[in-house]
């Protein structure tokens, strides 16, 4: 089981005047940039094995302020930019290895009527955080689903350790969750009533995530979670859960990306070429976050896992500025830390392991000594 975990983002390039193709972004008319949608391999523990599929595009500055969720209701998802999700389960289905089974990740985006019937028309495997609150079709009378999740008994209770988040003011705390799981009907959306391919209704299950009496002044959590994975224990619905919590590595492989591999300080004279370079540099985030994470969950194992023989070796006597070699390599976490110290890591007990920047900064000036070797 891997998870193909979508989402997008914007790159802002508002500095570069001069580069010709650049869009609209961020909902200002002066901001131009371009857009990144990405799906990204993760196994159910959270590592990264690479990237599935990738859209960049623009949206003309001259169309901005044209179109409003209102004008766009009734235009076929081809014509919609929402359209990028199901192209994306396409495209990522399409590369996949046969025998494995690939669940589609999305965030409240993703709450795509169309998307999960071309799942059930495909065969294909998705699990979606819910958007919007759903007509259904239900024994007991219920026309909501968040009215049939309100309603739905308990199937267990969880305790999760909250971290603190400085942005949302959000405290660190373990919270206490209930744990809800069934499945229903949902109904085809009114706008959507002159589709005739698109059945009047699909089946899918749910489960609901909310924290039983968060403390004063903290938003409880709550995730309302879809999908056509069977879900039909509390095991099954902690798994779901689970896999919604390896959302974030796409948070990070975007983080890597602008704040590691700093794409949005590149300076292309057009946005053609741009969207070039940021695929190449999608690559390089994605090595950073894998040997960022081996070196955490795999820190005993042979650095050579990663590096060449030829690159520890120079990678060790650079780093502890000595000509002798210990008698076998160093582990995946020593090396990790050496690169990291290139690029400005301290080692401190307090510094915690190497974070993604500083690994980055570590390899281009490690690479950089690598391409200086055979000249000497």
């Amino acid at each position: 089981m891997v998870l193909g975990i979508q989402d997008t983002t914007e790159l802002n390039y508002s500095g570069l005047r001069e580069t010709d193709g650049l869009g609209s972004i961020a909902g200002r008319k002066t901001a131009r940039g371009i857009e990144v949608h990405s799906a990204l391999a993760v196994s159910e523990e959270g590592e990264v094995f690479g990237l599935l599929a990738q859209r960049l595009w623009n949206r003309p500055p001259e169309e901005f302020g044209q179109s409003t969720p209102l004008s766009c209701r009734g235009m076929p998802i081809e014509e919609k930019e929402s359209y990028k999700w199901l192209e994306t389960m396409d495209s990522a289905g399409a590369v996949f290895p046969e025998g494995i089974k690939l669940v589609h990740v999305c965030d409240r985006e993703g709450d795509i009527y169309e998307l999960f019937c071309k799942a059930e028309r495909d065969g294909a495997l998705y699990l979606c955080r819910n958007s919007f609150d759903r007509k259904i079709k239900d024994e007991i009378g219920l026309k909501k689903l968040a009215d049939r999740i309100i309603s739905h008994p308990e199937g267990g209770r969880i305790t999760i350790r909250v971290s603190r988040d400085s942005h949302t003011k959000r405290v660190a705390r373990d919270a206490e969750i209930a744990i809800k799981y069934g499945k229903c009907n949902i109904a085809k959306p009114h706008q959507l009533r002159n589709n005739g391919e698109l059945p009047e209704y699909i089946e899918i299950h749910f489960v609901s995530a909310e924290e039983i009496d968060p403390p004063d002044g903290q938003d409880k959590l709550l995730w309302n979670l879809i999908t056509n994975v069977p879900t039909e224990s509390f095991e099954d619905a902690i798994t779901r859960i689970q896999w919604y919590t390896q959302r974030w590595k796409i948070e990070l492989f975007h983080r890597t990306l602008k704040d590691g591999c700093k794409v949005e300080e590149l300076q292309p004279e057009t946005a053609a070429k741009l969207m070039k370079l940021v695929v190449i540099y999608s690559i390089i985030a994605l090595q950073i976050m894998l040997l960022t994470y081996i070196a955490r969950t795999r820190s005993d194992e042979s650095c050579e896992i990663f590096f060449t023989e030829d690159e520890w070796r120079i990678l060790y006597k650079v780093a502890n500025k000595t000509k002798k070699l210990p008698e076998k390599p160093p582990t995946i976490q020593e090396a990790v830390t050496m690169i990291a110290k290139l690029g400005g890591f301290l080692g401190r007990k307090s510094d915690g392991s190497p974070g993604v920047t500083v690994v980055w900064r570590g390899l281009t000036n490690f690479y950089t000594i690598l391409d200086a070797v055979p000249y000497f």
